[in-house]
């Protein structure tokens, strides 16, 4: 346990492929009905989301808490309806993989995990298959953000700009075109790609037209809209941790630093432990601020950040997290070792401010 009485994050590994073929074995003869009536392509999503059961699994093993595994369950739920797997088709899948569990796990993890099989299935009975939009009624400029959406999955990339420009036009602050516009949109393209209403392509089209769009609003950032009016001689280094490939909010993050006056330093994601330990010491930073948008992220989280307090350089380094884990999971960033959570990017400068204060 920490001092906040959590249980300190201790990574688990199970056989995930040991595992999810023994519960593909289960589940055929179990459900032979439907397994005979099933394409190849359906057993192997079959065999890719047992993986991906045993994968949350071990994250919520980690944490000694449920909620990964459960919010995987119903990511599952939605995902397999939208591609027109039966309704019950997610608990099934639970069932067989729980009875596995009880046989092949060692008893340490045997009770816990059973547990965690439970509450889902517990939870899985009232969860809907559909998401609410992330653009909602309370957002200032939902409308301008449909329409930007529907611009860019359009590829319209002429209308997207001129939606842009307008709002910029119109007096709409840096800051909120990211909070209310962009950030919602990326999201709601996700909620559409899981419900298989946008394809793939689509999704990547919408994340690298915002990535592009944020570039060129880079020389706005130390205007009067910018709101980078101080230069606060503070250092934050900004990334994504082990092999991230969701980097546009850790960017988002880098920008509203910049907004702000502080030297930042973005180095994007999928980057070495030790290049980031150099970043940090070669920077001087005061700040480093870290991007999980997957659970299974945290083991590379975790141990980056025992190497930051290792090194006498940058142990003082004061660590913010942000990412999808941590907004799931309440407490997290205490049990993975940072010195704060940060939900939006305005978020985590304001608690760098308050971690570093003074302009120095």
């Amino acid at each position: 346990m920490d001092q906040a009485g959590l249980p300190v994050y201790h990574q688990v590994r199970l056989d995930r492929d040991y595992l999810a073929g023994k519960a593909l074995d289960l589940f055929g003869k179990r459900h032979a009905g439907i397994w005979r009536t099933s394409s190849a392509a359906r057993k192997a999503r079959v065999l890719e989301e047992f993986r991906d059961l045993i994968s949350s699994l071990e994250e919520s093993l980690a944490i000694d808490n449920p909620a990964v595994f459960i919010d995987h369950s119903c990511w599952a739920l939605v995902y397999l309806t939208s591609l027109h797997f039966p309704r019950n088709y997610v608990p099934f899948l639970l069932d067989t993989l729980g009875k596995v569990l009880q046989k092949e796990l060692p008893p340490d993890f045997r009770k816990e995990a059973g547990a965690f099989v439970t509450e889902s299935l517990v939870v899985l009975k009232n969860a809907s298959p559909e998401i609410t939009s992330y653009i909602t009624a309370d957002n200032p400029l939902a409308d301008v953000a449909r329409s930007f959406l529907a611009a860019v999955i359009a590829a319209d990339r002429e209308r997207a700009e001129g939606i842009i420009d307008d709002a910029l036009r119109s007096g709409t602050p840096l800051k909120d075109i990211y909070l209310n516009i962009f950030q919602p949109v990326l999201q709601e393209t996700g909620r559409l790609w899981q419900m298989q209403k946008v394809g793939i392509a689509q999704e990547h089209f919408v994340t690298a037209y915002v990535e592009i769009y944020m570039a060129r609003l880079h020389d706005r950032f130390h205007s009067p809209d910018g709101g980078g009016k101080v230069r606060r001689q503070k250092t934050v280094v900004a990334c994504g941790v082990g092999p991230e490939l969701h980097d546009i909010g850790i960017h988002m993050v880098a920008d509203f630093f910049e907004m702000d006056g502080w030297d930042t330093y973005y180095i994007g994601a999928n980057m070495p432990v030790q290049s980031i330990l150099g970043a940090v010491r070669d920077r001087k930073a005061d700040i480093i601020a870290l991007s999980a948008t997957m659970p299974r992220h945290l083991p590379d989280l975790q141990y980056l950040i025992r190497s930051l307090r290792a090194d006498g350089e940058t142990t003082g380094v004061k660590i913010i997290v942000g990412g999808y884990p941590f907004r799931i999971v309440p407490g997290l960033w205490k049990q993975i070792g940072a010195d704060a959570y940060a939900g939006t990017a305005d978020e985590a400068v304001t608690v760098a401010n308050r971690l570093v204060p003074g302009l120095r």
